[in-house]
């Protein structure tokens, strides 16, 4: 078989689940592979981050210039840490034979602190690596393939590891312990060597002090005093409900009092990854507007389950303040329900497991003059 067969050919044995926007030269490879088509390249990876966290091994398939749009949750993935592995295969256009920039995928590797396979022509063995190296430093593998690569005779023999899960940064750390985490995991993986397969580590500098944690640093941070939302927040946690949380305030729903988020792979990103992993995401309006209105589009078209609560206070309000439109004139095509942050029976009634695609969104104002608590360890 060529390359690009046996590439779809590994995909499906290895992955769960395969995602893809089609471009040269992946398009044939997506199709064999039976990958699903997302709105766009950030919401795929975004998909596969989520599987993840369910324990499933996810792949998602990009042309090159696809890297550029998916590089926000490749490079929060590297921090926040991974479950099962997450593949991303990367077409590569040197001769700009079908595409608008000759991209080297392979520059990504040292911008996310993610290791590069590329088959040398070993495809199965490539996959099984990229999977392997993936779990082994719980971040996201990159596999770089070409016209040449896809088109080159290679071994038909399946060398596919079984899956060894990585691991979550723990809650213990912070943001800061969490990128020094990633950073000594880098440094202290080692090239593995298997004919017909080159891999690239990311060459990072080892550590010489421990990843900082909120009991080094004496505090963590948590909602401003007077925060609207701390109900809401309240019934999560009452309610056991986990969510896959944003950039900004939703972000403090990871620490204590709380404790309901699961982690956060960057803005706009709760979506896609609470629609395959825990069901609930947790966004804020302008989150929404960035970004993650694709996601929620493409979790709509395919009427995937999920409970989006969307924290509409009007502002950014982790940022400075900045003021942000009013999120339902540009969201009503979901029918969202819309209730106030202080209404506590309508929360009771609407905060629950959803067997289709809610969207909920929960008005608020941010109380002036106060900033967020510093609490204690």
């Amino acid at each position: 078989m060529n390359g690009g067969e046996a590439l779809a050919a590994a995909l499906r044995m290895v992955a769960a689940a395969v995602y893809a926007v089609p471009g040269y030269p992946v398009t044939g490879v997506a199709a064999t592979a039976g990958a699903v088509v997302c709105a766009n390249e950030k919401v795929a990876l975004e998909y596969a981050i989520g599987d993840s966290l369910a324990g499933r091994r996810a792949a998602v398939i990009v042309k090159n210039v696809g890297m550029n749009l998916l590089a926000d949750p490749l490079v929060q993935a590297t921090a926040q840490g991974l479950i099962a592995g997450v593949v991303v295969v990367a077409g590569d256009d040197p001769l700009c034979r079908a595409s608008q920039a000759a991209e080297d995928s392979r520059h990504f590797g040292t911008l996310a602190m993610v290791p590069v396979v590329e088959p040398e022509p070993d495809v199965f063995a490539a996959v099984g690596e990229g999977f392997a190296l993936s779990e082994r430093l719980s971040r996201v593998a990159i596999l770089r393939v070409t016209p040449d690569t896809l088109d080159a005779t290679v071994p038909a023999e399946p060398v596919l590891p079984a899956p060894a899960p990585g691991s979550l940064a723990p809650g213990s750390f912070t943001m800061r312990g969490r990128g020094e985490r990633a950073l000594a995991a880098a440094a202290s993986a080692v090239s593995p060597d298997i004919p017909g397969v080159r891999v690239t580590l990311p060459a990072v500098r080892a550590l010489v002090w421990a990843p900082e944690r909120f009991a080094d640093r004496g505090f963590f941070r948590s909602f401003c005093p007077h925060c609207p939302y701390r109900p809401l927040f309240a019934l999560l946690a009452e309610r056991e409900m986990r969510a896959a949380c944003d950039a900004g305030c939703s972000l403090l729903a990871m620490n204590q009092p709380y404790g309901i988020g699961v982690a956060s792979y960057g803005l706009g990103s709760a979506v896609a990854v609470g629609a395959k992993s825990t069901g609930v995401a947790l966004i804020g309006d302008y989150a929404l507007m960035h970004s993650g209105i694709n996601a929620l589009i493409d979790v709509y078209e395919k009427e995937t389950p999920l409970l989006c609560i969307v924290l509409a206070n009007r502002r950014m309000g982790m940022v400075g303040g900045h003021e942000v439109p009013d999120v339902l004139r540009y969201i009503g095509w979901a029918d969202p329900v819309v209730c106030d942050a202080d209404d506590d029976a309508a929360l009771k009634r609407l905060i629950a497991p959803a067997g289709r695609p809610i969207t909920v969104v929960v008005r608020g104002v941010c109380p002036d003059g106060e900033s967020h608590e510093r609490v204690e360890c």
